[in-house]
């Protein structure tokens, strides 16, 4: 509490007022328990010894010495209370008392104007607390299925082998898988799991001319136009299954082939960008922040769109021999190559209609076609555009492995058929036994083999011929059956390796889906409040 002191007796008289002078806010008369003491005490000169602290629902009054003395009525009452003897023998305390009733005497003071806006103010600034909280929370709760489903964006994908696979197995679509490719030369490509369904080549967006493309009748070809922002991954891996008869599509993919057979690019474009299911898989991997930042950039642009009112001119034309310029905020683009109805072919989704490569070529893989083209394409930007990305769709190595297992079980029931009655032949292959059996039920269905894939293997003529021939020795059967045992040890072993790739990718997958977004926060909001994130920003 402020020590309350009253000047010497010899010293000039001294009126109550107001620090708030200019307003000439003078004190009330006190009564008569409201005394003031004029008993003098030491003080520090150096301080103001007129200050009077108080509550800060009272006003801050000060003793100050009056220039002139002030003729105001309360002032008069006040002088003659102090000048009082018998008034003069108050402790400080009293006068403190009378103070504080001196300032809090009106009840319900007007409130100033700039009282009143502060006070709403802050209301304010305490809903608008409440509401970022609101937002928050709800910015950082996880993303439900049924809110997955009904969102009608599209979010961008990044160009992951495991996160297409991951997609064509969520679809549906059976023994396809998406690889990485790093050259289409005829050496290179023979080393992809066969057939090669298509490619999907990626490079940074720029515009371009299409008028010299040649028309070619392209109306065997399923193609579909993008007609919805950061779907063009799906739409270029659509277009290529979709025109791949030997794939197994599924039952909702071969539903929606169907049913847009006889629509147009467009319409068939904005059906699949409509497609609740199709959407509902390309978003799988999207957070709930992933969502709320593609509506607002949508906002924006429609925001921007709006203040447009110049029409803009016809579009430039842009050969493809000369370099391109990239604009580094352009985003990234898709597009496919698939062999079809003889031909090789084009399918960007931002084109009209498919560009026609080239007719396939006895001997010659298709791939090495696109070979040109994606050379071309890449030499058009500047040597500072060094982003591309080449992806294959190739046949599931699981199901060649599996197919080729059977093969070696339908092989082994014929070399064991033909050796059940030679005579030493179980001494001879004792200790190099049949790696897998084909009456091990459960461990063939760890390979994905059933009893009917082996009876419809395709077992090798040659092989067929030499153990069905009666004068094979003993040594050359065994010779082919410890080929069959090598061979059946090496397949399990590449399907193992396969297995194990599908669940790294599972676990990348699973990765990409997990939102650690809250919990960041919730670790970072701690480190607030204990003062690390002060200490750090002073101490940086």
């Amino acid at each position: 509490m402020a020590s309350v002191v009253s000047a010497p007796a010899k010293m000039p008289r001294r009126h109550l007022r107001s620090r708030q002078a200019s307003a000439a806010v003078m004190v009330p008369p006190m009564t008569k328990a409201q005394q003031i003491s004029d008993v003098p005490s030491p003080i520090d000169h150096e301080c103001d010894i007129y200050a009077i602290k108080s509550s800060p629902q009272q006003t801050n009054v000060a003793l100050e010495v009056a220039g002139e003395p002030d003729c105001s009525p309360e002032a008069g009452r006040l002088r003659k209370r102090k000048e009082s003897p018998c008034e003069a023998d108050g402790d400080a305390e009293g006068e403190a008392v009378a103070i504080a009733m001196a300032a809090g005497s009106r009840r319900n003071p007007k409130r100033k104007a700039t009282e009143t806006v502060a006070a709403s103010t802050s209301a304010a600034a305490s809903s608008g607390s409440k509401d970022y909280q609101t937002l928050l929370r709800e910015s950082l709760a996880p993303l439900g299925e049924d809110e997955l489903k009904e969102w009608e964006g599209w979010c961008e994908v990044e160009s992951e082998p495991a996160f297409f696979n991951a997609m064509l197995r969520e679809m549906g679509v059976k023994d396809v898988k998406v690889q990485e490719v790093f050259a289409v030369d005829e050496d290179y490509v023979a080393t992809l799991p066969q057939p090669v369904y298509g490619l999907i080549f990626l490079y940074q967006y720029f515009s371009e001319n299409y008028e010299d493309d040649a028309v070619v009748d392209s109306r065997d070809v399923w193609f579909a136009n993008q007609t919805t922002d950061n779907a063009c991954a799906t739409v270029a891996m659509t277009n290529i299954i979709m025109n791949s008869p030997e794939v197994d599509l599924g039952k909702d993919l071969q539903a929606f082939k169907d049913s847009t057979k006889t629509l147009s690019t467009p319409l068939r474009g904005h059906a699949l960008g409509s497609n609740p299911f199709i959407r509902s898989v390309h978003n799988s991997f999207t957070r709930r922040m992933d969502h709320l930042n593609a509506d607002f950039v949508l906002e924006i642009e429609a925001s921007e769109s709006k203040k447009k009112t110049k029409r803009r001119g016809p579009a430039k034309k842009t050969k493809k021999s000369k370099k391109q310029k990239i604009d580094e905020e352009s985003g990234f683009h898709f597009i496919a190559y698939v062999p079809a109805n003889g031909s090789v072919w084009e399918l960007d989704g931002l084109k009209t209609r498919p560009v026609c490569i080239g007719p396939l070529e006895e001997g010659v893989h298709w791939a090495e076609l696109v070979q040109p083209e994606i050379q071309a394409r890449m030499l058009q930007f500047e040597d500072t555009a060094l982003t591309f990305n080449l992806l294959a769709l190739c046949k599931s190595p699981l199901g060649i492995l599996s197919g080729e297992l059977a093969s070696t079980l339908r092989s082994f029931e014929l070399l064991n058929k033909r050796t059940k009655s030679v005579d030493g032949w179980q001494n001879l292959i004792a200790g190099n036994d049949q790696p897998l059996l084909s009456t091990d039920i459960e461990r063939l269905a760890g390979f994905g083999i059933s009893g009917s894939d082996i009876q419809q293997a395709h077992v090798d003529p040659a092989f067929e011929r030499k153990v069905k021939k009666p004068s094979t020795d003993m040594g050359e059967l065994f010779n082919l059956y410890d080929d069959l045992v090598t061979k059946q040890k090496s397949l399990m072993g590449e399907y193992n390796a396969e297995i194990g790739s599908v669940n790294e990718d599972d676990d990348r997958v699973q990765g990409r889906k997990k939102d650690h977004t809250p919990a960041i926060h919730s670790w970072v909001q701690k480190l607030a409040e204990h003062g690390v994130l002060a200490d750090w920003a002073a101490s940086s």
